[in-house]
């Protein structure tokens, strides 16, 4: 499943990135992270939980930041957890860009390509993928009202 959602955020692309390469930031950012511990500079280790209709999930697993271009103002992420209890699991990527629209204005835009295995796969796309765009939604809005933007 593939996603994206833009937004724009009313600080400069300098300010927005150094909040977004933190990634206790992010994860204070995105619904659902219940811890977040670092493993090393690039990789960390943590527990999502998240409903789908009436299945609560607890995903285990990690995160790895494989791409981090300054000079082009792109981060490239990869996830991989599983959820021992229902014996299932995602692989994500997340890619985030930053567009200068201003000297404090800046528009984000943040791609996720997601791909649900086993047990958790079977639930059903449409209502996952409802859920997951609503939590991109919510990551864009959290991240702007961190920065003071709209």
């Amino acid at each position: 499943m593939k996603f994206e959602q833009t937004c724009t955020i009313a600080a400069s692309p300098l300010k927005v990135w150094n909040f977004l390469i933190d990634m206790e930031n992010v994860s204070r950012c995105l619904p659902g992270v219940e811890s977040l511990t670092p493993l090393d500079e690039d990789t960390y280790e943590g527990i999502f939980k998240i409903r789908v209709g009436p299945i609560a999930l607890k995903l285990q697993g990690t995160l790895r930041v494989e791409e981090r271009d300054r000079d082009n103002w792109h981060v490239g992420m990869r996830v991989e957890a599983k959820d021992r209890r229902l014996g299932g699991g995602m692989r994500a990527y997340l890619e985030v860009d930053l567009v200068e629209k201003g000297s404090d204005e800046t528009q984000l835009c943040v791609k996720l390509e997601s791909h649900v295995l086993g047990k958790i796969g079977e639930f059903g796309q449409p209502v996952m993928r409802k859920k997951t765009d609503a939590l991109l939604q919510e990551f864009a809005r959290q991240v702007s009202q961190e920065l003071g933007g709209s």
